[in-house]
């Protein structure tokens, strides 16, 4: 689904609680646009349409997504906990407007904080790093049958189906 369909999709509170997030960092809006569009493309150009699954490629997009969100703020502040919070707040955001069943919010949510985590590794260094990274961490990523299975992986990625 397009960044602009997403938007669509969104009733008014959420709307709103998206555009607090922004007018309190105005200058983030394009950066994670952008971002968020180029994880979606890198996403599709490695793994076709199965990212839109509960499986290792979702898991790779998840955390890519944090990583080029981070290394956007990263490139403009120089911080590396400005831009591990502005992913978390964000993916975070993102989780809760965009409602899933509880396993695979609990999987999203994991596999943006193993990117923000490797953001530590990636934030200064050329997005094709991280890709292979994220790529070689897709290939070990686990297998989970439900929520609280997630706890016992906390420097894997998870997934939940094939």
């Amino acid at each position: 689904m397009s960044i602009r369909a997403r938007l669509k999709a969104l009733s008014l509170p959420q709307l709103f609680k998206l555009a607090r997030l922004f007018l309190k960092n105005p200058e983030y809006a394009f950066l994670t646009a952008r971002a968020s569009k180029k994880a979606l493309q890198i996403a599709t150009t490695h793994y076709g349409d199965k990212h839109h699954k509960s499986n290792p490629a979702n898991a790779f997009r998840h955390a890519l997504w944090t990583v080029l969100l981070g290394q956007a703020v990263y490139q403009k502040t120089g911080s590396l906990k400005e831009a591990q919070n502005w992913a978390k707040q964000f993916t975070d955001l993102h989780e809760q407007l965009f409602v899933n069943r509880k396993a695979d919010r609990t999987m999203d949510l994991h596999n943006n904080s193993f990117g923000i985590q490797a953001l530590r590794l990636f934030a200064a260094k050329p997005q094709e790093e991280a890709v292979a990274f994220l790529r070689e961490a897709a290939k070990n990523a686990v297998q989970i049958r439900n929520a609280k299975d997630a706890e016992a992986y906390p420097n894997k990625l998870i997934y939940l189906s094939k």
